[in-house]
């Protein structure tokens, strides 16, 4: 098996390099600027064991990889790039397995457009990348990950992937229903906008977490929508509560927080508190706190404007929560 990372920054510079480190062999497709950084020195691979340089090969786009019928595709490209990445795969290759490794829970429906394979894949990753040619892994292990066929169902190859990850140091399930844990994932990501927007986490932020994370609880409930909340997910995958061995502390914070740290220009965060916000239009209600923190990342990333304009108290101005 050859796996492609189709997006190698963040989660995908994190799986690809600790495959590779495992023996699997393995193609990044990335930015062109991370890419040729890759290909001039190796990626460095920060990991809480040592730093290691990989010699992976590292393309900037599907078409200049040789695809052949022992190759899958872990898509880790974020939620706003999925269409554009899944039709420059399919100009190149009609039918090759796409695994989601993304956070989000449109990605998958989405590539089915394109391809007949897709598998959902929830991600529990500490990943950093914020300079060409280096990724920081947090933790060791590296991470945890759900993976079943989308929309449901579990096959062979499920299976192998999930053991090839395994080798690595990853913690996987296999599910033949793993949407819920994505709608899980999705709850945990709705605080991603607040420490971007921010640059604060924990204590500082709970306030509007809470109240980000009980609106959407209201409108999940309302569409009759299924999610894992960690106290499920602890009781059907005890794995999932495992400590890391050791960890890395980094000023990074979350995907959105680095996205606007590199003034990448947009955030993932149409696709997380969005995501909310659409579900409860579609039923006629309103999710105003998740509203609201949507329109303040969407605007910060349109002004390139960097992790911390508000304070935790003048957000919860902002938000109606003061």
């Amino acid at each position: 098996m050859r796996v492609i990372i189709y997006g190698a920054g963040a989660i995908g510079g994190v799986v690809g390099g600790h495959l590779n480190m495992a023996g699997t062999e393995v193609v990044l497709v990335g930015r062109p600027g991370h890419v040729n950084a890759i290909n001039e020195r190796g990626l460095r691979f920060v990991t809480p064991d040592g730093t290691h340089n990989l010699q992976i090969p590292a393309v900037t786009g599907p078409d200049q990889v040789r695809f052949t019928d022992n190759d899958v595709v872990l898509l880790c490209v974020k939620s706003q790039n999925t269409a554009e990445a899944l039709i420059d795969l399919r100009s190149v290759v009609e039918d090759i397995p796409v695994f989601c490794l993304q956070n989000g829970v449109c990605n998958e429906d989405i590539a089915t457009r394109y391809f007949p394979r897709i598998y959902g894949v929830m991600v529990r990753v500490g990943g950093v990348y914020v300079t060409d040619g280096e990724v920081t892994a947090r933790r060791d292990p590296p991470g945890w990950l759900i993976i079943g066929q989308y929309p449901e169902g579990k096959d062979n190859l499920a299976e192998e992937v999930a053991e090839r990850l395994r080798s690595a140091g990853f913690f996987v399930l296999v599910t033949p229903d793993v949407m819920p844990f994505k709608w899980g994932k999705l709850m945990l990501n709705l605080g991603n906008a607040i420490g971007a927007i921010t640059n604060a986490r924990g204590t500082d932020t709970r306030r509007i977490f809470e109240a980000v994370y009980e609106e959407a609880s209201q409108v999940l409930s309302s569409a009759d929508i299924r999610w894992i909340s960690n106290e499920e997910l602890a009781a059907i995958w005890p794995e999932s509560t495992e400590r890391p061995r050791s960890s890395l502390q980094t000023e990074a914070q979350s995907s959105t927080w680095q996205s606007l740290s590199r003034r990448q220009g947009t955030v993932e965060t149409d696709f997380l508190n969005g995501e909310i916000v659409r579900q409860a239009e579609r039923m006629g209600l309103e999710a105003p706190v998740n509203k609201a923190l949507l329109r303040i990342a969407l605007d910060m990333a349109a002004s390139d404007e960097t992790p911390g304009k508000y304070s935790p108290t003048e957000l919860c101005r902002l938000l109606g929560l003061d």
